[in-house]
């Protein structure tokens, strides 16, 4: 077996070989770096970091970079027009046009999950190949690698292996704990809690710290449940604080 692993990490990395493109990503008006950005070729993606830097490998002479960012437009570069080192992506800020404008002091949490939804829509539906996604289908030889009886898609199978580790697995991840926050935020806001409990300032921010309820928690409780919730835990609150005067 890890001979077989063996060859097809080989004869992967011979086949998907590119060039390494490397850059920087940046708020187009104010050149600030931007961390975060998701950027993808037709054979790999990974996110800019911290400084705004990114490193991918991409077939040069054919490729398309595909650059995006929550708040701003897509940009794409063709990279056959470019050098390969120190690319800069200049991303401009994208301007959403209404019809209507309602000014609130609230975010409208389900209209934010659905934009990001909708942007990041490849991430949010990725998943790891199948077993029919491994197995070629019979007569076709292009790529291919027969083992013990059936034929193989390297390529997938080696991302079923590594899909875990892979960015586009991870950045799925942050994008639906980051929607769940939103949601337990929606349902358990400091406003309803201050208003049961009567705390202020750095006590209702321990508070909401500290009883904070899960994500599996407050998906089954009505909001009659999180009232009561929110109740029962400033009691225990009080009498935790008793316990520890004594």
């Amino acid at each position: 077996m890890r001979g077989l692993l063996t060859l097809l990490l080989i004869y992967t990395c011979l086949n998907t070989f590119g060039q390494s493109i490397n850059g920087i990503v940046v708020d187009k008006k104010t050149g600030q770096p931007l961390t975060g950005a998701w950027v993808s070729a037709s054979k790999a993606n990974t996110i800019s970091g911290i400084q705004g830097e990114f490193s991918i490998n991409a077939d040069k002479a054919k490729d398309t970079l595909r650059v995006k960012m929550q708040g701003y437009k897509l940009y794409i570069l063709p990279l056959n027009l470019v050098n390969s080192k120190n690319i800069r992506i200049d991303l401009e800020a994208a301007i959403i046009e209404l019809n209507e404008v309602h000014v609130t002091a609230k975010r409208d949490r389900i209209k934010d999950s659905l934009n990001n939804r909708k942007m990041f829509a490849k991430e949010f539906n990725s998943s790891a190949p199948k077993l029919k996604d491994m197995i070629a289908a019979s007569g076709s030889n292009a790529g291919l690698l027969p083992v013990a009886g059936v034929t193989i898609v390297p390529s997938e199978f080696i991302r079923a292996l590594t899909y875990k580790h892979s960015r586009e697995y991870k950045l799925k991840k942050e994008l639906i704990r980051d929607e769940q926050n939103r949601y337990i935020d929606s349902r358990f806001s400091e406003n309803l809690v201050s208003t049961i409990t009567n705390l202020k300032g750095d006590s209702l921010l321990d508070f909401m710290d500290r009883y904070r309820p899960g994500i599996e928690q407050i998906k089954k409780m009505s909001d009659y449940d999180i009232r009561a919730y929110i109740k029962a835990s400033k009691q225990k609150m009080m009498g935790d604080s008793l316990a520890k005067a004594k």
